[in-house]
């Protein structure tokens, strides 16, 4: 174990267990406030009731990850609910939603769903269906959140979904989504073929997107977009990779598709990152080919500090470069998402919102 970085130790412990057995009460502080803040923490009960190792740690230990386990199941217990709701809601015959992200992994059963907190509900139908579906939920009694008339307009004019929704019962976000990136983007995804790939769950009318699509779907998420949880994320992708990677075809329909959607360079981070910290295996033909996403020689060396920074970070001493990476990333992030002079007037009206709400707020008597 390398104590010097915190990340080391958590991606050691997940990937092989049996490392955490020697830790001292402080290792294990460490870790599970780490696992924690990454969104990690029931995944590693789970990987080490797997070993059958969670009985050989210190009594905390064992009762703060099996705490966490049962935490991340109930959340997947109310998206399960959440999405036989909206079944029930979408009853035309012929319907169908593609779920995304972590409903996604969970219907499907996929690895990322082990141990995985789920929030929300991502659902994606096609375009054309979207004002349907939105009619359809709201008069089952879910609601549009309460967003100022510009954040609304931003949302239907130019993202990649409407404005979340929420059943007042169950509180439970239900983001639905037309495409998966926002229409302003750089990149400019083939929705109509990420439709046409998906594919159907036991239930017909629940759909998942293809492998390779699901793949680089996590991958533009973690690395062309703000995120939260961007260990949780890249471990995801590790997951994915390494189910889908035994299936026939899969990494000649990941270069494929990558190149279809405008998602090279987000396949070229991913494989990257992945090797580095996971060693996943990649095939020679597919790592030469990827090699030409790579960004600018004078960029690639900030991107490599600020990929460092947001998986790796560094020690306290030096924390505040971490916080220096993530405004830079987040910089990055709306650059993606937008171009230049709408960015500016975004971020402009923003700010001007923000100080209008502030100085609207009534005196404290």
């Amino acid at each position: 174990m390398n104590k010097g970085s915190t990340r080391p130790q958590v991606v050691s412990a997940l990937l092989d267990p049996s490392t955490v057995l020697d830790f001292n009460l402080r290792e294990w502080n460490d870790l599970l406030r780490h696992t924690e803040k990454h969104g990690l923490i029931a995944r590693l009960g789970v990987v080490l009731t797997d070993r059958g190792l969670l009985q050989q740690l210190p009594g905390k230990a064992r009762a703060r990850l099996h705490a966490a386990c049962i935490a991340a199941e109930s959340t997947q217990t109310a998206v399960r609910f959440e999405i036989n709701r909206v079944l029930r809601a979408l009853a035309r015959p012929g319907m169908s939603v593609i779920l995304l992200k972590g409903a996604a992994y969970m219907m499907a059963g996929l690895p990322p769903s082990r141990g995985r907190y789920v929030g929300d509900l991502d659902i994606m139908v096609p375009a054309a269906q979207i004002a349907e579906v939105e009619q359809s939920l709201l008069a089952q009694g879910w609601a549009l959140s309460a967003l100022e008339e510009y954040d609304l307009r931003y949302y239907r004019q130019w993202m990649h979904e409407i404005p979340p929704l929420q059943h007042p019962q169950r509180e439970t976000p239900v983001d639905l989504h037309h495409t998966i990136l926002p229409l302003t983007s750089r990149a400019h995804v083939d929705a109509a073929a990420l439709v046409e790939a998906s594919l159907p769950l036991e239930d017909p009318r629940l759909r998942v997107l293809g492998p390779a699509d699901m793949v680089l779907h996590s991958a533009v998420h973690l690395f062309n977009d703000e995120v939260g949880k961007p260990l949780r994320d890249l471990f995801d992708l590790h997951d994915l990779i390494c189910h889908f990677g035994a299936q026939s075809g899969f990494w000649d329909d990941l270069l494929r598709r990558a190149q279809l959607h405008g998602l090279e360079r987000p396949l070229y981070y991913t494989l990257r990152e992945t090797r580095r910290l996971f060693a996943i295996p990649v095939p020679a033909h597919i790592e030469n080919a990827v090699a030409a996403f790579a960004p600018a020689p004078l960029i690639s060396p900030l991107m490599d500090w600020l990929l460092r920074e947001r998986f790796e970070p560094a020690p306290p001493a030096t924390r505040y470069t971490g916080a220096v990476a993530e405004f830079l990333l987040y910089l990055r992030a709306h650059w993606f998402r937008m171009p230049l002079l709408m960015l500016v007037r975004h971020l402009a009206t923003k700010a001007i919102m923000r100080i209008r709400k502030r100085y609207s707020r009534s005196p404290e008597v």
